[in-house]
């Protein structure tokens, strides 16, 4: 974020203090300037082969100090053929690189606060006689030195040399005067199962070309589990120090803590004084309770209040107890997560920072009612994201968080704007699908404000990365990061080998932009290898080969991507048999492209979609005639919609439900809602069903008749209702559907109305996820022959002609799995005519 000069001379006397004490909710300002000699104006660096000016360090420069000035002088170099000496100076002329306390003779009084909070704020001035480099502190310097020459043109876009851009420019000179912190004081998106040798490097060097970076080292991981480790004898000795779990203490991988027990509240203090005297450099230290449940159900647990209530009193235990050591200003983190992500009764320590995951949230809250709670209790918020988690997205394209750049912005700000200022990613080396959205979450992370230029970045990119391939890599990355059209993905697959065929073409005399391209054509190749393989067209060994062959380019998260297919330890075992590091022919390449081009061949809709209304109504007076009774999907999940019928009012209506626990997020609850309830608010609302495989008998009751809405949000669990005798329900089926994959969880068999005059009954038929059984079932006509087999189609388009005397009848998608998505037809399904509702219109036109 830049800072006015203007500003940071109101704010002097403030940044003459010390920065101790809690976190500014904003970013505030980093230096103050005064005496200045001159005003800002161009500098000169390098011409003609030759420097202009030498790079200046104090006497006293750290080694840190010493190496940026070095890289600066190595990558200047680079750009202009010109040699820069470091040379120690005084810092009143020359491009001067360091603090201020190494410089005797500075033109101009710059004075950083001095605090945790400002550990990478700097100074890029240009003025008379040379450019100043100046930071708070040594981490302050290595982004300047990086901020400068990404002015000049440097680019790192991903890890790894072949994303790396250097630009040749003979002459270079910067007209610069800016003071910068970041918006968030600690900016990681870190790879979920680590770093092997190959990636550990490039990922650092990334970071630090990109200025992403923890200027205060928040540590907020699981930590239940070290406590454990590290007091494995006294928990041995003690096992009332664990929680009481349906009568039996549990010990394990998820194990938690009886935290009434004032002795084991002790021991996680005393264990925490420990480690922070033995790291008396480290900022935070974590107190996050372990994965899972299995919290504590003795009575004293439970007089202490929530799940919340007890984690959070023994955060502020310990933050309270590693205060009192006079090693300074120190933090304790956590997150709020699973069953301690509810906001807490008690308050907060204003030394505890809490971290609202974007997922795995319970209670039946939204994460924004979690972080307003937290906050309203004192605390200072950070978020932990999933930007890419393999075996939820497994790098395919535009389905991890970071695939989706213009997302990625977007969230950030807002997060920002709710006052979080610690941000930290899972993710994955997985920079095919998701490079880009790292890319501009890094500089999002630093500088709020460039939420507003994703396509400028892009637009930089595309240029700098790809030259002359530019307008065909921007329909690759189009189709990779931002359109949200539904396609197959052999129609996905077939637009990207032909774009990066286009861009190879174009990028023939360009070895550099032909790097960068190769590599995303084996990330393509993957994709296709991947969804053959989920398919059951190629074997898992197959993918798994190719994925590690090409592991050194990152494109693929293929440590991740072995550990949870076949393991860790066949992960990191080098001799496995399905490992190869046989670099790819040009042959190789030329083939892939040209396969991968004839299998998989861009397709059309087949069909122009009708618009109906939601006025819907009973088809009875159609007297549609059904064959055997449908079934609703076996396991919907989470959030689910339905659509019934009432003939007189007042009613009250039971319906029987059941919940197998499977997450158990949120609280179960049923809402029923009438669009003739001019308020708006609900009609009914039950929340007496649990998830523990009993059934309830939940009774709904409204003052009005006709169409009604049910609402079932469970806790990720899978919920069944018997409905009752007679009353019509629908399944809404289209493609503004909200949670389509939730509902189609499970075999189902439904039927469909065809409208009078249909010639095409077409629509998107898909499996609800990669993890998924693949998509199956047949859609049958009316007199019950088979019009099209799903298990014989890859997920997307499906048209299917309607046969002449076809038309105004029942059809039936019988013994499915996966989607239905209706668009030529009203995009409603139910178990038989009598229960089905449709729009008013069809109903009216077709009862004629």
């Amino acid at each position: 974020m830049r800072i006015s000069i203007l500003a940071a001379l109101f704010f002097s006397m403030a940044a003459l203090g010390d920065a101790g004490g809690s976190p500014p909710s904003r970013a505030g300002d980093s230096t103050v300037v005064s005496g200045l000699r001159s005003e800002a104006e161009e500098v000169l660096l390098a011409a003609d082969g030759q420097a202009r000016l030498p790079i200046v360090i104090g006497e006293t420069a750290s080694k840190e100090t010493t190496a940026a000035a070095q890289t600066l002088a190595d990558y200047l170099e680079r750009i202009s053929g010109a040699t820069f000496r470091v040379t120690v100076g005084d810092g009143s002329e020359g491009l001067v690189v360091g603090t201020p306390d190494d410089f005797a003779a500075l033109p101009f009084t710059t004075a950083f606060v001095k605090g945790l909070w400002n550990r990478e704020d700097y100074r890029l001035r240009s003025a008379p006689g040379g450019v100043w480099l100046l930071g708070a502190t040594e981490l302050g310097v290595r982004h300047a030195v990086w901020d400068l020459l990404y002015r000049l043109g440097h680019r790192q876009f991903f890890p790894g040399k072949v994303w790396q851009v250097i630009p040749d420019r003979q002459r270079l000179s910067i007209h610069v005067d800016t003071d910068e912190r970041p918006d968030f004081y600690s900016r990681r998106i870190w790879y979920n199962w680590g770093t092997l040798d190959y990636n550990a490097e490039p990922y650092t060097d990334w970071c630090h070309k990109n200025r992403h970076a923890q200027g205060f080292r928040l540590n907020s991981g699981h930590a239940y589990e070290a406590i454990i480790a590290a007091n494995r004898e006294a928990f041995e000795q003690h096992p009332e120090y664990y929680s009481l779990v349906d009568g039996q203490r549990r010990s394990g991988a998820d194990a938690k803590f009886c935290i009434s027990n004032p002795n084991l509240r002790q021991l996680v203090v005393d264990w925490a004084v420990r480690s922070i005297r033995a790291r008396p450099d480290a900022d935070s230290i974590s107190m996050d309770p372990s994965d899972g449940d299995n919290w504590c159900q003795c009575e004293p647990c439970a007089r202490m209040g929530s799940v919340s209530d007890r984690a959070l009193t023994l955060a502020n235990e310990v933050a309270q107890a590693i205060n009192q050591l006079g090693l300074g200003e120190k933090y304790v983190g956590m997150y709020a997560y699973n069953r301690h992500c509810p906001p807490p009764a008690i308050a907060v320590d204003p030394r505890v920072i809490v971290s609202s995951t974007t997922a795995f949230i319970t209670g039946g809250y939204t994460q924004e009612q979690i972080i307003d709670g937290w906050q309203a209790k004192g605390a200072t918020i950070g978020i932990y994201d999933y930007y890419s988690v393999v075996n939820w997205d497994w790098n395919l394209p535009g389905r991890a968080k970071a695939a989706r750049p213009r997302e990625v912005a977007r969230s950030i700000r807002a997060f920002h704007e709710k006052g979080a200022r610690f941000y930290d990613c899972e993710s994955g080396d997985c920079w095919g699908p998701c490079g880009l959205g790292h890319y501009i979450a890094a500089r999002v992370m630093w500088d709020v404000e460039e939420a507003d230029r994703v396509h400028e970045l892009t637009e930089d990119f595309l240029t700098r990365a790809f030259g002359p391939a530019k307008q065909p890599m921007r329909e690759y990355y189009e189709l990779l990061n931002f359109d949200d059209t539904p396609r197959p993905m052999s129609d996905r697959l077939g637009r990207l080998y032909r774009a990066l065929s286009a861009a190879r073409s174009a990028a023939a005399d360009r070895p550099d932009v032909l790097a960068r391209i190769d590599q995303l054509i084996l990330y393509t190749r993957y994709a296709e290898l991947f969804h053959a393989q989920s398919n059951g067209q190629v074997p898992r060994e197959e993918m798994l080969a190719f994925a590690w062959r090409q592991r050194k380019n990152m494109m693929v998260h293929v440590y991740g991507l072995w550990s949870v297919m076949i393991g860790q330890t066949a992960a990191l075992d080098p001799d496995h048999p399905w490992k190869s590091d046989a670099e790819f022919t040009e042959d190789e390449m030329r083939t892939i492209l040209r396969e991968g081009i004839a299998d998989n061949r861009p397709v059309r809709m087949g069909f122009t979609p009708v618009a109906f209304s939601d006025d819907l109504v009973p088809a009875t007076p159609l007297r549609l005639v059904a064959g055997p009774p449908g079934a609703f999907p076996t396991v919907p999940q989470d959030q689910q919609r339905y659509l019934i019928w009432i003939d007189e009012a007042p009613a009250e209506f039971t319906l029987n439900v059941t919940v197998q626990h499977v997450w158990n997020l949120r609280p179960h609850k049923i809402t029923l809602t009438s669009p003739l309830e001019v308020t708006g608010a609900p009609v009914d609302v039950s929340d007496i069903v649990r998830p523990d495989g009993k059934t309830y008998a939940v009774r709904l009751k409204t003052t009005h008749r006709g169409l009604h809405q049910i609402d079932v949000t469970d806790g990720g669990d899978h919920t069944r209702i018997v409905w009752p005798e007679g009353m019509p329900v629908t399944l809404v089926s289209g493609m503004d559907m909200p949670h389509v994959s939730r509902h189609f969880r499970g075999p189902w068999s439904l039927y469909c109305y065809v409208p009078k005059g249909t010639q095409v009954v077409g629509g998107w038929a898909a499996r609800i996820a990669e993890w998924a059984p693949r998509m199956s079932g047949t859609l049958k006509d009316g007199d019950g022959n088979v019009v099209f087999d799903f298990a014989r189609a890859e997920d997307g388009w499906f048209s299917v002609p309607v046969p002449e005397g076809q038309d105004g009848r029942l059809w039936r998608f019988e013994n499915s799995q996966g989607s239905r998505q209706l668009m030529t037809i009203p995009p409603y399904l139910a178990r038989s005519g009598n229960e089905l509702l449709l729009p008013s219109e069809v109903v009216e036109n077709d009862a004629k």
